[in-house]
């Protein structure tokens, strides 16, 4: 089967194997393996670390699969170091996920000098979520250097590197949609050469980040990361503590039942669902998949086996659709009764033709401020207060923008909306962590891009939310 046009455009010239398989057109298939936290006992960590030895050892046997991705949750150089020197003994063939969480320049400048040491010429790069225990504790006590500023240092420090930018398309708040697909193109701007699409189980969503992009004439590669799921993880992703998957409850209940007949079955079941989103996103226009939750070289095998025979078993949208339908059994896979897609007839066609009804914002408008917001923005915007200085100014910057003193926020760049209100400090768009609902996973308030969004639409300057930052 031929790629679906548009599927690839590739304009950079590597060795590094995702790279050349990518360039070349390939369907990539990416296995993700989620590093433990390094311990100072050496046996207890080399123990930890077997599931990686064995899944690298896989990944570099099967001349089907592209490589192995890394994602880890330290930034610190050091365990970096020792991660990598066991995993990576072909950097040819590993692309690390670099989070953003907890680190600062330093320790980047570390870690991506460790990984370009090791012959990695693949980061993902992320502005990463807040751990379980992370949640209770104050937002102020946590660090996190947001994913546009991570791709603007890599792409300096290192330019051949080959970097990938997550997004999260499963979202269904109008605001969360369109402000991860502004960050998206933001991210693109600033250097990005590909896009991950974050776990999740509507492939509504995984089809609407595909037409949104060709909606703008924009043809980068896109890797679907798909999720094997542990009956113990679905109470979590529930109850939002699995840094920005969602789950419907009639979906979690559908996983419940097949857990309930045997494990074998169970496991049969979650291969075939992986399988038929693989060739769903194949048939899409996808450039690849990234298949997480897998920690067992046998399980990989078997995955990857059933994704090829269903790439030769579905290569007709409308048999794929049908198929996929008839497996689910028209389970809702929308975490809310009313989420927002930008699109009309998603999954009812491959391609859309963009006719009016179909357009951007066709499903709704984007939201305006309220006169409160407006006010302040003018009043913010007439005196300057993104560079004046002294008392009475501070203490209008306060009133107004809700400035935390210490910082140069850029107001200015964000509709004086201060960020210091982003319990991650971000500035150049969201995280992917929000709630269905458009809360931020750090408490219940609204996302403060909501604020910046309404402003930036009633100002008729949405591109500045996708404009690449100087720094």
């Amino acid at each position: 089967m031929n790629a679906p046009a548009g599927q690839l455009n590739i304009a950079f010239e590597s060795h590094h194997g995702v790279l050349r398989k990518l360039r070349a057109g390939d369907f990539c298939i990416l296995i993700d393996y989620q590093v433990p936290a390094v311990s100072d006992d050496e046996e207890v960590f080399k123990l930890a670390l077997a599931p990686g030895l064995a899944l690298a050892r896989y990944t570099g046997a099967d001349a089907r699969v592209a490589g192995l991705s890394i994602s880890t949750v330290s930034a610190r150089p050091a365990e970096v170091e020792q991660l990598l020197e066991p995993l990576c003994r072909n950097g040819d063939d590993v692309a690390v996920c670099l989070s953003g969480c907890n680190a600062d320049d330093a320790g980047l400048r570390g870690t991506l000098a460790a990984v370009h040491s090791h012959g990695i010429g693949t980061v993902i790069a992320t502005t990463g979520f807040a751990g379980p225990e992370q949640y209770a504790a104050p937002a102020a006590a946590h660090r996190f250097t947001d994913s546009c500023d991570l791709i603007r240092l890599i792409r300096n420090e290192y330019p051949e590197m080959c970097i990938g930018a997550y997004v999260n398309p499963f979202k269904y708040n109008v605001s969360d949609v369109y402000l991860q697909y502004f960050k998206m193109i933001r991210k693109l701007n600033t250097g990005a050469d590909f896009i991950v699409a974050e776990a999740g189980w509507d492939m509504k969503k995984y089809q609407e980040l595909q037409w949104y992009l060709r909606s703008r004439n924009m043809n980068e590669p896109i890797i679907a990361k798909l999720m094997f799921v542990q009956q113990h993880q679905i109470a979590g992703i529930l109850d939002h503590r699995c840094g920005g998957v969602v789950m419907s409850r009639e979906m979690a209940a559908l996983l419940e039942r097949e857990s309930n007949i045997n494990e074998r079955q169970a496991t049969a079941a979650q291969v075939r669902r992986i399988a038929m989103s693989a060739a769903g996103c194949r048939l899409f226009g996808y450039s690849g998949i990234q298949i997480g939750g897998v920690d067992d070289p046998q399980l990989a095998r078997i995955l990857v086996d059933n994704v090829k025979e269903a790439f030769e078993e579905f290569t007709d949208f409308r048999r794929w659709l049908n198929a996929w339908n008839d497996f689910h059994d028209r389970v809702e896979m929308a975490p809310l009764r009313q989420g927002h897609y930008a699109f009309k007839h998603l999954m009812d066609k491959d391609y859309p033709d963009y006719v009016s009804d179909q357009s951007l914002h066709a499903a709704g408008p984007l939201p305006q401020p309220t006169r409160s917001e407006r006010l302040k923005f003018q009043l913010a915007r007439a005196l300057r207060l993104e560079s004046r200085q002294g008392v009475p100014f501070d203490m209008a910057r306060q009133v107004l923008c809700g400035h935390h003193s210490g910082r140069d926020w850029r107001l200015d760049k964000t509709f004086y909306v201060c960020a210091a209100a982003c319990p991650k400090g971000l500035e150049s768009g969201p995280c992917g962590g929000t709630r269905p609902d458009g809360t931020c996973e750090f408490g219940h308030q609204p996302c403060i891009f909501h604020r910046i969004l309404a402003l930036a639409n009633w100002r008729n300057e949405l591109e500045s939310l996708e404009a690449a930052d100087e720094h």
